[in-house]
């Protein structure tokens, strides 16, 4: 079982507008990572619970929030989603992958999202420790559509191609992060993504750039024992 932490925090990210934008924009990211027992708050994988534990796998079950963006073309935005998430993580020697299904229910995006992800921690000091990770994303038509889809009258109405994409992979990255502990209780994180989307994803005509980089740095503190 997982020890029990409460740990608040607060960073920057270097981000795009949405996948696919040329733009980058720079925002406020509160840290939060919280657990006691089964249960669980944190920026992955929402608020939820672990209600199986078997060997080194942890099955559990969230609420995640699913962002939206504006559309480009002065097409209007999409808004944001809740999430439900069932996933399952194995761990082992530094070793950790993850594995999750997220259902959209609610807002302007619809369908499934599948990833999976491998990474491993690496003790460089007692101090800094380096954790690089790989990661895929795959999403059904209707979320692949939701997304990246451009309908008839959003077409006509930007002289654009309209464009109706269909399920498959969506996306590849790879990532590193570094946490660095000042003392006991105050730890810092920095980290880096370059992310590619794949398939249907990447024809869109609201996608502008398939390769895409994303930062962060921030400052928590862990609260308790």
């Amino acid at each position: 079982m997982a020890q029990d932490r409460m740990i608040f925090g607060l960073g920057a990210a270097s981000a795009p507008e949405y996948q696919g934008s040329d733009q980058q924009s720079a925002r406020a990211i509160p840290l939060i990572d919280i657990a006691r027992g089964p249960f669980f708050m944190n920026l992955r994988n929402g608020i939820g619970a672990y209600p199986l534990e078997y060997g080194d796998f942890r099955f559990g079950t969230s609420i995640v929030y699913i962002p939206g963006f504006d559309l480009p073309h002065a097409l209007g935005e999409v808004s944001g989603s809740a999430g439900a998430r069932l996933f399952t993580d194995w761990e082992r020697g530094g070793v950790n992958a993850t594995f999750g299904v997220t259902r959209a229910v609610s807002g302007d995006l619809e369908g499934t999202l599948v990833d999976a992800s491998l990474s491993y921690r690496h003790n460089v000091t007692p101090k800094l420790t380096l954790i690089p990770v790989i990661g895929t994303t795959w999403s059904d038509s209707d979320y692949t559509n939701s997304y990246f889809g451009v309908t008839p009258a959003q077409a006509a109405a930007a002289g654009i191609s309209s464009f109706s994409p269909g399920g498959g992979f969506k996306d590849v990255s790879i990532g590193l992060t570094a946490n660095y502990r000042v003392t006991e209780r105050v730890n810092l994180t920095a980290s880096a993504t370059m992310s590619k989307l794949l398939g249907d994803a990447k024809d869109s005509p609201i996608v502008f750039d398939d390769t895409q980089a994303f930062g962060f740095i921030g400052v928590s503190y862990r609260f308790g024992n």
